[in-house]
């Protein structure tokens, strides 16, 4: 009788075993490659669960991890959902930093109960393209320009003596002019979007109708001053407050 009683026990619990359901689960394999295109070891990668948090750098779902030889990092048992990914490399040796805290890289992750595998790629842009830009955007005054063949100084013309360049971490781009504009009878306002390109020194910048309005070829960017070329000027902006 008691062998009976465990065997009709073992039975149960077999059979409960078998009626549980696995909980469906993905993995992430996030691969990091820099603008030129090579592999990045090293580089710290952070999951975040809504575009606010990857804005503001709060509330990781996982991370950060880091990069293999491969330049790949690894996110397990996530759940099903959109995820956004931030990278940061730093290389203290030779002085560089990356990131891709400009563009809200996101990636669906799906799920099954015995596992799915996801991936992207990832690229990373020189970090001087960070520094122009914030969440809740960041003011660029003209400063200075300086003839690029000569080195010649001379000041800010005076329609652009109140215009404010606002560059915003999620890519829009705003151009404040606050009393004089440059042509008469045309406004020098307007909203749009930045965005790198080639080797990320190279911003361009659109309008709402995603019209071209000029593009920037940026030669440093602190966290207070930058350097662009525009035609034939070197141009000197300091970063205003809010």
């Amino acid at each position: 009788m008691r062998y009976f009683k465990a065997f009709l026990l073992f039975i149960v619990i077999a059979l409960s075993l078998q009626c549980e359901v696995p909980t469906p689960y993905g993995d992430l394999y996030v691969l990091i490659r820099d603008e030129t295109g090579d592999l990045v070891q090293g580089c710290e990668v952070t999951l975040y669960g809504n575009y606010e948090d990857f804005i503001n750098e709060t509330d990781t779902i996982q991370g950060p991890n880091y990069t293999d030889e491969n330049g790949r990092a690894f996110f397990l048992n996530l759940g099903e959902g959109t995820y956004y990914i931030a990278a940061k490399y730093k290389d203290e040796n030779n002085n560089t930093e990356k990131n891709n805290l400009l563009v809200a890289t996101q990636t669906d992750v799906l799920t099954s109960e015995i596992g799915f595998r996801n991936s992207i790629t990832v690229i990373i842009w020189n970090s001087f393209i960070g520094n122009m830009s914030s969440s809740e955007g960041k003011r660029w005054a003209y400063s200075q320009f300086i003839d690029v063949t000569s080195g010649v100084e001379r000041s800010v013309p005076e329609c652009l003596q109140d215009d404010e360049l606002v560059f915003y971490r999620n890519g829009n781009f705003e151009y404040i002019s606050k009393v004089q504009d440059c042509e008469e009878g045309e406004d020098d306002n307007f909203t749009g979007t930045f965005s790198p390109v080639s080797n990320g020194s190279f911003i361009v910048i659109k309008d709402s109708l995603e019209q071209t309005r000029f593009g920037l070829y940026v030669v440093s960017a602190t966290s207070t001053q930058m350097i662009a070329q525009y035609g034939p000027d070197f141009i000197l902006y300091e970063h205003v407050s809010n």
